[in-house]
């Protein structure tokens, strides 16, 4: 069985590491890391049957990390300092979780479990079932990773105001001003934002819908969004942008 640990803290991996190959001499430890971006990375590339993931980490939690993945190609063991985590565990009947420092017993426990459940498509439901509570709940941000300069940086999706291409590049304007540019195309990035209902306006531009403020026929048609940025919008898609405007309006009254 192929396992990997993703934990913030060297002295925790390096811990559960130790307790796992000598509980469980026949597995093979993939993969071992402390940082989030690196591990959604390998986690894509290596052949994983089970992830022992930290809660609580720098840039992007467990949840966060877990929701790169759709679905997550692995069961998961989560691992927390923080006994709350585990209540939302509790409630929708979740994988394990072992509270930190980890005992010897809850460990083999937790371990055999999985060993017993792990052909199991109920047991790899309940990631898919924690994560939509934790999302109702709020407790769970819709997050997406993009590729920079210097590996992964992650954006909350509803701060993205909207997207513009430049050729095969993409510029991200957020919320804050801020500007950041990605090597992808907009088709690439219209792809992985489809699911959040960002709009399609005209070629160049993907827009999210919570940053529209105003919707104008002159000059051809374009959005007016909450920061003053008119957005052109094809032809093709007036129709589309006019019916989602009168259905805010018509929901409104």
């Amino acid at each position: 069985m192929n396992i990997a640990i993703v934990d913030d803290e060297l002295h925790c991996v390096e811990s559960l590491l130790l307790d796992i190959t000598n509980l469980y001499p026949e597995s093979k430890i993939v993969y071992k890391g402390t940082r989030p971006a690196q591990a959604i990375e390998a986690l894509k590339r290596i052949q994983v049957d089970l992830l022992f993931l930290d809660v609580e980490m720098p840039e992007i939690n467990g949840f966060e990390l877990l929701n790169q993945f759709d679905p997550p190609p692995f069961d998961v063991i989560f691992t927390t300092a923080y006994s709350q985590y585990a209540i939302h565990a509790f409630k929708v009947k979740a994988i394990n979780y072992l509270l930190k420092p980890i005992d010897e017993n809850e460990l083999t426990e937790a371990m055999n479990e999985w060993i017993e459940k792990r052909h199991s498509k109920e047991y790899s439901d309940e990631i898919e079932i924690l994560l939509s509570e934790l999302k109702r709940e709020g407790i769970l941000t819709n997050k997406i990773a993009v590729p920079v300069a210097d590996g992964l940086e992650f954006l909350e999706v509803s701060k993205i105001m909207y997207c513009q291409s430049q050729s095969n590049y993409v510029f991200f304007h957020m919320e804050n001003g801020r500007q950041i540019l990605i090597s992808k195309t907009l088709k690439e990035v219209e792809k992985i934002l489809q699911k959040y209902f960002f709009l399609r306006a005209s070629q160049s531009f993907l827009v999210n819908p919570n940053h529209m403020q105003k919707y104008s026929r002159s000059d051809g048609g374009y959005l007016l969004m909450v920061n003053g940025v008119q957005i052109p919008v094809s032809n093709s898609k007036k129709d589309l942008i006019s019916g989602i405007f009168k259905a805010v309006e018509k929901n409104s009254n």
